[in-house]
């Protein structure tokens, strides 16, 4: 998932694409912006180099790099002294100045030491990444680190990208490009969606669980592209076959439905599913029943596209 924000708050929305305790670097590809700012802030790159930020990027470099102090709050407050300058006029007209310290009560400090985390710079699947050296696990009690490290590149890029690695491999999966717009846009709802009478905005643990079991079953049939748009995990996925030029778009929500095109997807995509449906311009739609699995297995077969 690619991340374009200036923080996050919360990381659950973020990691919605990956099944739990599945392995994932945070990265940005290179480009000539994200390769001005790694040049003015980290000099030259070099394969075998570790990159540490500067502390004066920011807030959270300056946490990363040297650490903080914060309050404890559980224990009561303690007299500080902050100090203050000043310059006054005499009754003579001359003038006078000094540093006085100026007492108040505030919780006692804790340091928080520095999260060190590293860049470093890698080449997989013909394209270039500026990775943090650490691979991240999806699990809740890595919550706060992997907010921290989604931050820290935040800040210094203004993006980041997830990037699962493979079990059994140990490589990236297949790379998920950004277009510049809204897969299937929502336009007039042809159909109601309701699941358990919830909105379909509010996904359960067993529906998640569904949705990463169905993009789990098409990545087995090795796609070339996997393609977002500007909604992210919260529209369609595509799905490229380059050498049957089949597209497979599937939504990261419950209750959808998957549709299969033979034609130039870039232009299907930008219309509404009604659009799609009154000018029959899909070659397969699939709603997400039982028998999901069966009629997609079915229907990538006819194309020469093999389960793997």
């Amino acid at each position: 998932m690619k991340i374009i924000k200036k923080h996050i708050r919360k990381v659950e929305n973020y990691l919605s694409d990956m099944n739990q305790d599945s392995k994932f670097i945070l990265g940005v590809r290179l480009n000539s912006r994200v390769s001005n700012i790694i040049f003015s802030q980290f000099d030259s790159l070099n394969d075998n180099k570790l990159f540490i930020p500067k502390p004066y990027i920011g807030k959270i470099s300056q946490r990363n790099t040297i650490g903080e102090f914060v309050p404890d709050k559980s224990k009561p407050k303690e007299i500080a002294y902050r100090a203050h300058e000043w310059t006054l006029k005499d009754w003579g007209g001359n003038w006078h100045s000094g540093i006085s310290e100026d007492p108040y009560k505030r919780y006692p400090r804790i340091f928080k030491k520095p999260k060190n985390l590293k860049f470093r710079y890698i080449s997989e699947k013909n394209i270039k990444l500026f990775i943090i050296d650490k691979k991240f696990i999806n699990n809740k009690k890595e919550y706060d680190d992997i907010k921290f490290a989604i931050n820290l590149f935040l800040e210094i890029f203004a993006e980041v990208e997830t990037f699962v690695i493979n079990q059994e491999s140990q490589k990236i999966e297949p790379i998920k490009e950004t277009v510049s717009w809204k897969i299937l846009p929502k336009g007039e709802r042809i159909w109601e969606v309701t699941v358990k009478g919830k909105s379909h905005k509010l996904v359960s643990k067993s529906e998640s669980k569904k949705i990463n079991e169905r993009f789990e079953y098409i990545k087995r049939f090795k796609p070339d592209t996997i393609y977002q748009g500007l909604g992210g995990y919260t529209g369609y996925l595509v799905f490229e076959f380059k050498k049957e030029k089949i597209y497979v778009f599937d939504s990261v929500m419950y209750g959808n439905a998957t549709y299969i095109f033979n034609k130039v997807w870039k232009e299907v995509s930008k219309l509404t599913k009604k659009e799609i449906l009154e000018g029959h311009l899909e070659e397969k739609r699939i709603i997400h029943s039982n028998n999901w699995k069966n009629k997609l297995k079915d229907t990538l077969e006819k194309e020469n596209i093999i389960l793997q």
